[in-house]
């Protein structure tokens, strides 16, 4: 998605509570001016929406879900305002390597829980090389004394407490999850609850026995009113890394890898770590956290790898934070309708989970150039027999579909590219055609119009034609419903009803409505099928008149049903 960006000082654009605001202000070691206080009331951040301090060096990206990011570690800047942090003049300890791509694997995530959840996380991003400021540390460690850089520390966490307030307030409690990379031996998500090695090493018994190990955990308060054991959140069978490691992505600690093994290095997120101390809930408070390190190869490495993990864990996230009474809702999904589209993008943080999936076979990699629908495209250089593309989409209900494609076009490419199009139980084939990607680029490529006789996911293979040479590029496709028949219509009538609070009786007249009307409308008697979805509607309306279903619940069945007449009147000729 395309960033706003509002280059205006943070503190005049929070749009908390007054309390909060005050208390965020209060923290920073700051105060609102006069008069500031009315003008925080009528100022709010917009969700999806990035907002900076004075100076661009940190990035806040306004959020409404009970979910935070932070990445203190990825920034590239190097203003001449901020010299270059040193050992002499920071302490022993310092470090200033850059975790690599961890900046954009933020803004991954947030376009993969949006695309999951329509709703969007908070995500703050240090956007200063850490060898200008390590915002993971002390504001002595991170800034050596330079009034630039602890400015920009003050903001960069004033706007995490703004973010936590926002959560606090709309959901009354949350998550917080501090982003890094590490390059440890070990490829594998190192999660950090401010445990050391050793700890992790006792047996669930021990954990379990002694409080104290709950007690500086940073879920600790999550814990504390869990049913189920400190152990067993920590790693048991509902754990977050149990959940990223049947994902595909090892972690440690999970019920599969327990504990880092003598001698192998391992983040903890505590000491000398800042932020989850600071932001999570060890010393209470209802926001606890976790620090992710993630490896570079498989996670941080290529765009597709950061996208894919970050589908991973816009999947994983709701169903391990609902155990702490963290709701994470899937998209709410409507009825289908003709003009509805779906793009399948190369890239599944782009894609909503519920309609589209991109996957391949074969060794492709990274392509980009200004011929990319969206950030990039997927490229094959040599392709052998086998080696595919698969964009997949939902079909939500039988009807008709029209297929597009887009490539970057580029001399090198196939002419001879087979698009295979494949019914909803992904096996079918429905049409095969032949494209010469070396021209045609840039722009959505008409494949036909198809009709898809069953839900399920569907699918458009992209392969080499035998005997072809020249690369593959595999960027998008686009599917758009273009009709429905009027039984298929009245289909998607009887799921709806399927959803309506009404008793089996109510149920069972309404559907034998339904089931007359296709019967109706499959022999070719428009104006008969129109009388029974009008005496669908009818009935339907009857409940919301004696309260027994209420206005939200009856109106868009009802408005489905007048579609469905109009269309049957369109196509009849009527």
């Amino acid at each position: 998605m395309a960033f706003i960006r509002n280059r205006m000082r943070w503190r005049r654009l929070l749009a908390l509570p007054v309390a909060a605001f005050a208390c965020v202000l209060a923290g920073a070691g700051l105060s609102p001016a006069a008069g500031q206080e009315a003008e925080t009331k009528a100022k709010a951040f917009v969700p999806g929406t990035s907002y900076f301090d004075e100076n661009g060096y940190i990035e806040y990206v306004a959020g409404n879900s009970p979910v935070i990011f932070t990445a203190p570690h990825g920034g590239s800047l190097t203003p001449e305002a901020i010299p270059a942090r040193t050992a002499a003049a920071c302490g022993p300890k310092t470090v200033t390597q850059t975790d690599l791509n961890t900046e954009d694997l933020a803004r991954q995530i947030q376009q993969a829980f949006f695309a999951k959840t329509g709703k969007y996380p908070h995500v703050v991003i240090n956007r200063l090389a850490r060898s200008r400021l390590d915002a993971n540390r002390d504001i002595g460690s991170a800034a050596c004394g330079n009034p630039s850089a602890e400015q920009a520390w003050r903001d960069y966490h004033g706007f995490i407490d703004a973010a936590k307030a926002d959560v606090l307030a709309e959901f009354g409690r949350g998550w917080y999850t501090d982003l890094h990379g590490h390059g440890h031996a070990v490829p594998r998500l190192e999660l950090g609850y401010q445990l050391l090695d050793e700890t992790l090493r006792h047996s669930d018994a021990e954990l379990d026995a002694a409080p104290a190990y709950e007690q500086s955990a940073s879920f600790r308060t999550f814990s504390e009113e869990s049913p189920l054991s400190f152990s067993a959140l920590l790693r048991g069978p509902t754990a977050l890394g149990t959940y990223l490691a049947d994902a595909g992505y090892p972690s440690v600690p999970s019920q599969q890898d327990p504990a880092p093994q003598v001698g192998e290095p391992y983040f903890t997120g505590g000491d000398p770590g800042y932020n989850t101390p600071r932001h999570a809930c060890a010393d209470g408070g209802r926001i606890c956290g976790v620090q992710i390190e993630t490896n570079y190869a498989g996670v941080r490495n290529t765009l597709t790898n950061r996208s894919n993990f970050a589908t991973a864990l816009a999947d994983v996230y709701p169903k391990f934070l609902a155990q702490f009474g963290i709701r994470m809702e899937p998209k709410a999904q409507t009825p289908p309708t003709p003009s509805d589209e779906v793009i399948v993008d190369n890239l599944n943080s782009f894609n909503d989970p519920a309609k589209a999936r991109f996957v391949t076979s074969g060794s492709w990699v990274d392509g980009n150039n200004s011929q990319s629908h969206g950030l990039n495209f997927r490229l094959l250089s040599n392709p052998s027999a086998g080696d595919t593309a698969e964009f997949r989409f939902y079909v939500p209900t039988p009807g008709s579909y029209a297929i597009d494609a887009w490539w970057p076009a580029q001399s090198g490419r196939s002419k001879n590219v087979v698009y295979q199009i494949h019914e909803g139980d992904g096996s079918t084939a429905l049409a095969e055609s032949v494209r010469d990607q070396r021209v045609d680029g840039a722009r959505w490529n008409p494949f036909g119009v198809h009709h898809f006789g069953k839900a399920g996911w569907a699918k458009v293979v992209v392969s080499q034609s035998p005997g072809s040479t020249g690369s593959l590029a595999a960027d998008a496709v686009r599917v758009t419903l273009t009709h429905l028949t009027p039984s298929e219509g009245v289909a998607v009538l009887a799921g709806l009803v399927g959803e309506l609070p009404v008793n089996a009786g109510n149920a069972q007249s309404l559907n034998a409505k339904l089931d007359a009307a296709s019967a109706q409308f499959g022999r070719g008697n428009v104006e008969a099928g129109k009388n029974q979805l009008g005496a669908f509607i009818n009935q339907v309306t009857a409940f919301e008149r004696a309260g027994s279903l209420s206005a939200e619940q009856a109106r868009p069945v009802i408005a489905y049903a007048e579609r469905v007449i109009r269309d049957a009147e369109q196509q009849a000729g009527q």
